[in-house]
């Protein structure tokens, strides 16, 4: 005699019935059933109770949960079948046969279909499904993986395409909103900030992860700053340009100027006059009469160019003792003899 119950609460149902059987459990649902129903499967086969699941899908995709839980159920020497079948998966058509005698339906039943026919239709159907060629073959061993970019420094927003190939993995995602992934593809992707992306690769046995760091391209500014010794002070201190929109530089005669710079992006840089320089150095001179360098940063996108300007004049007056203080009379000569040097040249 066949028996047959529909309910709404399937799966607590099947939970129900699983305890109560004594030799065969068959069931197809999808990957939430599965891995719900696993911890419930597995005390039953610790009693001796053979178990038959098919897994169906609406895609190819196996998570490593599903692969974690199917192992469990294979070392019991249980058996899984995957079954990517988007009809069967959209209509929810999952039903749980236990002791080869009593059948529980998620899906409501024809009611010109007797329990005994439906019994049959079911068992046939699971029994299409479990077959060789649909039986879960767990990867295992190691996983072989390349994640590659075609651009590693890039401009914000510009598009650079990620590509990736991984063996003998059951489960490929790639952060930052990407996802599960196949196992062979490419995709376009753009960026406003450095960015690291972690491809994951996971099989039964093993977790493989490939990084690629993509770098914003940030053009340096030709910053140098300008100190000058103080005779008074005996120390370097560093002075400012005479205007926001200017840099020009008003200083004794004869003092000593410290230039020094750090460009931190790759290119050329170079000095009308002193020739190649290091994107990191200092250069030292004593003022005699007005000089001007005009230097120039060339990288793989751009080319700028920065001049400063340094005028000298006599030191007759002196500066008060102190680091922060300089005499009005001082600072006003300053400007009166720039405005004059400008002037004239004008």
């Amino acid at each position: 005699m066949f028996r047959y119950f529909n309910s709404n609460e399937f799966y607590g149902e099947v939970e129900k019935e699983i305890s109560r059987s004594s030799h065969l459990i068959q069931i197809l649902v999808d990957e939430f059933g599965f891995i719900r129903f696993n911890e419930h499967i597995l005390k039953k086969m610790n009693e001796g109770v053979n178990v038959e699941f098919v897994v169906v899908s609406s895609n190819i995709k196996k998570s490593i949960n599903l692969v974690n839980c199917a192992k469990k159920i294979i070392d019991f020497e249980g058996s899984v079948y995957f079954v990517n079948d988007s009809e069967i998966f959209t209509e929810k058509d999952f039903f749980g046969i236990f002791d080869k005698s009593y059948l529980i339906s998620k899906k409501n039943k024809n009611l010109n279909v007797l329990n005994e026919e439906l019994f049959r239709q079911k068992n046939s159907l699971f029994e299409s499904l479990s077959t060789k060629k649909n039986r879960l073959n767990l990867l295992s061993g190691d996983i072989s993986a390349t994640f590659s970019s075609d651009k590693t420094i890039v401009n914000k927003n510009e598009d650079f395409k990620l590509t990736w190939n991984v063996n003998n993995a059951h489960e490929i995602s790639i952060d930052n909103n990407i996802g599960v992934v196949t196992s062979n593809d490419s995709l376009i992707k753009s960026v406003d900030n450095d960015t690291k992306f972690n491809l994951t690769a996971k099989n039964k046995d093993f977790t493989l992860k490939k990084t690629i760091f993509i770098k914003i391209y940030i053009e340096d500014e030709i910053n140098i700053k300008v100190k000058v010794f103080d005779e008074i002070l005996q120390k370097y201190i560093e002075i400012t340009p005479t205007s926001n929109y200017s840099n020009t530089y008003a200083i004794y005669k004869n003092q000593k100027v410290y230039l020094s710079w750090d460009i931190v992006t790759k290119g050329k840089f170079f000095e009308a006059n002193l020739g190649d320089l290091n994107l990191k150095d200092t250069h030292k001179f004593v003022l005699g009469e007005n000089k001007h360098f005009i230097f120039t940063y060339i990288s793989l996108n751009t080319k700028k160019s920065k001049k400063l300007s340094f005028y000298g004049f006599d030191n007759n007056e002196k500066i008060i003792n102190n680091e922060n203080v300089v005499s009005k009379n001082i600072i006003n000569k300053f400007f009166k003899k720039l405005s004059d040097i400008l002037f004239k040249k004008s």
